[in-house]
């Protein structure tokens, strides 16, 4: 008689079944009221995992595997106690010493990172891209550039070297706080700036990270191009944006030069974000805004700017209101603000944060909706949304009932399926559902504090 496989053998046969088909799925169509085929699965793992672990003597092998299925559905802390575990039973264990690492550049630790990812480079899957991104963050523009091609930025590399030639990116001067009135709160925040010297429109939204420049404005206006093209994330999704730096940015009396940009063409998203307005110029994202201590004042229509590190920085940070709540949050990736939250009160969800995308407080799949309950109309369906005039397929409006973001919270939301791409939800090997956009602030005054990596809401 053949003996029968045990647990773990039960579990790769099932995975290695069922896996390719409904991971491939990804963003398959969701069963109404249930996650997306790629959820079941994570789940599924995690579920194999404990029963897997509970019981057994511990092994390095079984606690990656276990912390390995809490991180990919964002159960970061767990995660980062199990890899913990897991490095102390066998020390220098390449899952656990790379899994930290990401966890540590989660977490705004990007020093740490660096050097537990360096230690398992070349031995463990994506640990390239998350070193990348750690020495992005770190301002080491030359070895960035080394990794651009394994980190899917090939035409990166020649702007990053160009940073390491000038030396002192983002060379700012002027006082160490501005306070400047937004030219327009709603559909997304926008600013009067000056481009090299011409007045002109930018909007604010952390969920890019380097400034988006519209092209035709870059020309003309003098703003430095280079040859090579980088995809970059803007308002929902992925594109490509042609490298730049800029020369001088002016905030009011502030002045920022030698800025990394992206320039591609932000007309059709322009006629969303200020309808009936001139063309908005660029857009400025987490990369300028995390040199300062900002503040998005979308009750007052204003924006405050506080050098790091000094006086008004940390009084802004302790003089808050009394209503002012503190949301804690992470930073993925380059620095992609990710908080966690709910929809219609269903699962756990992390969250991308940002303004850009017009009238909209959340912007999801539609197999994400779809888990929660929310549908878009057939009026919707049938006249299409901003997406047939951004670009790619058409977002169609839908209502979300709540959104809840720890003890911040929205009804009656209004939202975008298909405004997120799909390619998103796994980006950095965890999942995140959606992006909350400038709707979902509306009302609320929003300061960003790095040193403690938390939203004080007022």
């Amino acid at each position: 008689m053949r003996a029968r496989p045990g647990a773990a053998r039960i579990r790769s046969i099932l995975l290695a079944t069922l896996a390719p088909a409904i991971l491939a799925a990804g963003v398959a169509r969701a069963t109404w009221l249930e996650p997306d085929p790629s959820v079941r699965a994570a789940q599924l793992e995690l579920r194999l995992a404990t029963r897997d672990t509970v019981g057994k003597p511990a092994s390095a092998a079984l606690l990656d595997t276990l912390a390995e299925a809490h991180l990919a559905l964002a159960n970061v802390e767990e995660a980062k106690l199990l890899f913990a575990r897991a490095l102390a039973l066998a020390p220098g264990d390449p899952m656990a010493t790379a899994r930290l690492g990401r966890v540590a550049l989660f977490q705004g630790q990007p020093a740490r990172a660096e050097s537990l990812l360096e230690r398992a480079a070349g031995v463990v899957s994506g640990v390239e891209q998350d070193l990348y991104a750690a020495r992005l963050r770190l301002g080491r523009w030359k070895d960035a550039a080394a990794l651009a091609d394994v980190a899917g930025q090939p035409g990166r590399a020649a702007l990053l070297r160009r940073l390491d030639e000038l030396g002192d990116a983002w060379e700012i001067e002027g006082p160490d706080e501005i306070e400047l009135p937004l030219a327009r709160c709603s559909p997304v925040p926008l600013v009067k700036a000056k481009l090299n010297g011409q007045s002109v429109l930018f909007a604010i939204d952390p969920a890019t990270a380097d400034v988006i420049l519209d092209l035709s404005a870059a020309r003309r206006t003098g703003v430095t191009l280079l040859p090579d093209q980088t995809p970059v994330f803007w308002s929902g999704s992925r594109l490509v944006g042609r490298d730049a730096v800029i020369q001088r940015l002016e905030l009011g009396p502030l002045r920022i030069g030698r800025v990394p940009a992206s320039a591609t063409s932000l007309r059709r998203w322009s006629l969303e974000a200020n309808p009936q307005g001139e063309t908005v110029a660029g857009v400025i994202g987490l990369h300028l805004l995390e040199r300062f201590t900002p503040t998005l004042d979308l009750r007052k229509c204003d924006v405050v700017l506080r050098r790091a590190g000094t006086a008004p920085a940390r009084k802004a940070l302790t003089e808050t209101g009394e209503d002012a709540v503190r949301v804690p949050f992470e930073l993925w990736g380059e620095g992609e603000i990710t908080v966690y939250g709910s929809l219609n009160g269903g699962r756990r969800m992390a969250l991308w944060l940002g303004t850009g995308i017009p009238g909209c407080a959340v912007a999801a799949s539609p197999e994400v909706f779809e888990e929660v309950g929310v549908r878009a109309g057939p009026v919707s369906r049938a006249v299409g949304g901003a997406g047939a005039l951004l670009r790619g397929p058409r977002w169609n409006a839908v209502q979300v009932p709540t959104i809840a973001v720890g003890p911040v919270a929205k009804d009656g939301a209004r939202g975008w399926s298909g405004a997120y791409d799909p390619g998103e939800l796994w980006r950095h090997g965890v999942r995140r559902d959606a992006a909350l956009s400038s709707e979902f602030l509306r009302g609320r005054r929003v300061t960003i504090d790095w040193e403690r990596m938390e939203l004080v809401v007022e």
